[in-house]
């Protein structure tokens, strides 16, 4: 990872971030102050600039030349994002402070609030700026305590210490945003978390989560957990109650999670650990991709004994009032922006619900995959779900040949230099999104991953037959790579005609002749 930081002050001190950041190899580069202009319009091979600008920076000669600033910023900005492909984190401008002329104030705060808007329509133009909320932060750590004029004007760093460590995590929070992978489900206690007190002590009428002190904070806290659910984060509950307590609690209340919100239920009396393992089968996630949050440290202790790669949080029912604030601060439940299949994550597990009581009553795989009516959609080259593709090559695990980690830049570059293919599943249940992703260079694939979902119906192979015939007759090259995760492809290539050349348990190489008519078993559509 290389991140490059430019800007009208010393930006040495934001180069901290690295030690925020989940890999080993990040390397910081920081051009001259006042440069911003001339980086923007040159070339880079950054994954990461960031553009750090104060105020004073446009507010130099009234108004219209401040919007005339902005206004050159922004087109620099786009072009920079166009041209190199890399990801530009721009920070919001802090409001003024000093209140001289009441109009005069107000003026100054309507052209900061302009000159923010216009960074915002800038982000919403283009796919690769981001913005780091550096007036909120500013704002919440108090401009009192995190301006220094003088530090400003002597040494070109206006930020103190007391404000430095919350820039420094604002910045590292939009650069995880783009890069790192966000965890997929978020399991819930109920009583004293979901909402104030037991239901089954206190009953249905009794629990606190109401539009008055103290329910109203358990209520915005299930509107925050909806909107990640919006987002495509899963909601699961586990809870030691009766079900039909927990399921009258939202049945009979007016609360902005509904039963049917949560992916998974488990209200019983059996070891959380139990329920969670045992949700994390039905969903087939990774325990290491869920966070537990629940009031009780004992429940949250024998969690995480069973399951110590879980991440987890307590929910104190005596601080509801921090719940935003902590939630928001959680590494690795954010994103800059959910692609559609994140949108449409809830409906498609209720899909697969179906798809699975399909399965079960089926006499064999060929009729259950008849019975499905799937049709499989592949594209090449597709620019236009290069998020998407990426999310995948980032956050498949399991049934991933060889675990290569692709930003949207990389995939871009493939792209030009090869052939990106994917592969999208329709059936009578529904439209599971893109679940497949295969990159072919030079003559070798490089990258093979399907989403575990789409596993048992031949789809592997239909894709696998696919890709080979549209890569000229000749010999195709390809490779297992083994990681933690993805034993259970170590022979997929010798289960669909490829000779292994050489190899061990670790890494195999392998070739395949590629002079075959291929048939397929699922009705499969070119698109454009």
């Amino acid at each position: 990872m290389l991140i490059e930081f430019v800007g009208n002050i010393v930006t040495q001190p934001f180069g901290r971030l690295a030690r925020l950041l989940p890999w080993d190899d990040v390397a910081v580069v920081h051009h001259g102050i006042d440069q911003s202009i001339q980086v923007l319009l040159g070339g880079s091979k950054a994954d990461v600039l960031v553009v750090h600008l104060t105020p004073d920076h446009f507010m130099v000669q009234g108004e219209a030349q401040a919007v005339a600033l902005m206004q050159g910023y922004c087109d620099a900005l786009r072009s920079f994002a166009a041209a190199n492909r890399t990801v530009v984190v721009v920070n919001t401008l802090a409001p003024p402070v000093h209140r001289l002329v009441g109009s005069d104030h107000v003026a100054q705060l309507r052209l900061t609030a302009r000159l923010n808007e216009m960074l915002f329509a800038c982000a919403d133009e283009t796919g690769w700026v981001s913005i780091a909320d550096v007036a909120g932060v500013l704002a919440l750590n108090g401009l009192d305590k995190s301006i220094s004029a003088t530090n400003g004007a002597m040494m070109r760093m206006p930020y103190t210490s007391h404000a430095l460590p919350a820039l420094v995590g604002e910045y590292a929070r939009a650069i995880r945003e783009r890069f790192v992978v966000r965890k997929k489900v978020i399991v819930l206690d109920a009583d004293n978390t979901l909402w104030g007190g037991v239901v089954g002590e206190d009953g249905v009428e009794g629990i606190q989560v109401d539009d008055q002190y103290p329910g109203i904070l358990f209520r915005r806290f299930q509107a925050a957990l909806a909107s990640l659910r919006d987002s495509g984060i899963l909601l699961c509950l586990v809870s030691k109650n009766n079900e039909a307590d927990v399921r009258e609690a939202f049945d009979r209340r007016d609360m902005p999670l509904r039963w049917d919100s949560f992916a998974a239920i488990r209200a019983n009396w059996e070891p959380k650990s139990a329920n969670i393992g045992s949700i994390a089968e039905q969903l087939n996630v990774g325990i290491d991709s869920m966070l537990f949050i629940d009031d009780n440290p004992v429940e949250i202790a024998e969690v995480t004994a069973q399951f110590p790669q879980i991440a987890a949080r307590q929910f104190d029912v005596r601080e509801a009032a921090d719940a935003l604030g902590w939630l928001a601060s959680i590494p690795d439940l954010g994103t800059w922006s959910p692609s559609a299949e994140d949108l449409a994550k809830s409906e498609q597990y209720r899909q697969e619900a179906q798809r699975q009581e399909v399965a079960a009553s089926a006499t064999s795989i060929e009729d259950y995959i008849a019975s499905l009516g799937m049709v499989l959609e592949a594209g090449i080259n597709r620019a236009d779900h290069v998020k998407r593709i990426a999310q995948l090559t980032n956050k498949t695990n399991q049934f991933n040949l060889t675990t290569r980690r692709y930003s949207e830049a990389d995939i871009l570059a493939a792209m030009e230099e090869g052939q990106v293919f994917d592969f999208r599943v329709r059936d009578r249940f529904g439209d599971m999104g893109i679940i497949a992703v295969v990159i072919v260079r030079g003559g070798e694939i490089e990258a093979f991953l399907m989403s575990c979902r789409a596993l048992g119906r031949k789809v592997e192979e239909d894709v696998v037959k696919y890709v080979l015939s549209k890569i000229p007759a000749g010999e195709v090259r390809a490779s297992y790579i083994r990681s933690g995760k993805n034993p259970m492809v170590a022979d997929f290539y010798d289960r669909v005609g490829f000779s292994l050349v050489e190899g061990d348990d670790d890494v195999r190489r392998y070739v395949h002749g590629n002079e075959t008519d291929y048939g397929l078993t699922n009705e499969l559509i070119e698109v454009d």
